[in-house]
């Protein structure tokens, strides 16, 4: 394979790593509180999630895909929680239109915790709710990936 053919194709392994990869019996937890997404829509988010305004914006990545259904595409943009082992150890996954979809960090321990939009695995919803949540034991698993269909 040709160096163009794998430069066209790691944005989308990108994206199917980042939708393969999600908590398994996500519930909301009752500790909550919010933070605003791309758009200046207010988001729901449990309370364990770390606070953006003492971490590090190292960057904004716009990843562009363009399959034979379509055009598609994420924002990512990247943290460092200088607390935490690592560089970029907290994530946040927006769409093109600026929707919070879901957060990865690691905590202090290296420990990876994951927080997504509860409509991502909802075939029928129209749009993201708003409110992330996460598996109780924070063990996350693998199952059929989302389908971007907001």
């Amino acid at each position: 394979m040709n160096r163009y053919k794998i430069r066209s194709l790691a944005p989308l392994l990108l994206l199917g790593v980042l939708l393969v990869a999600r908590p398994g019996g996500a519930e909301e937890t009752k500790e909550t509180r919010s933070l605003t997404n791309l758009r200046g829509d207010v988001v729901i988010v449990p309370d364990v999630v770390p606070d953006r305004e003492t971490l590090v914006l190292l960057g904004m990545q716009i990843v562009r895909i363009e399959t034979p259904v379509g055009k598609s595409g994420m924002i990512l943009a990247f943290y460092n929680n200088p607390k935490s082992q690592g560089l970029s150890n907290y994530v946040e996954t927006y769409d093109l239109a600026g929707n919070l979809l879901e957060i990865t960090w690691s905590d202090e321990g290296g420990k990876v915790k994951v927080a997504q939009d509860k409509n991502l695995t909802s075939p029928g919803a129209k749009a993201p709710a708003k409110v992330l949540v996460m598996d109780v034991d924070d063990k996350p698993s693998v199952e059929q990936p989302a389908r971007l269909h907001f």
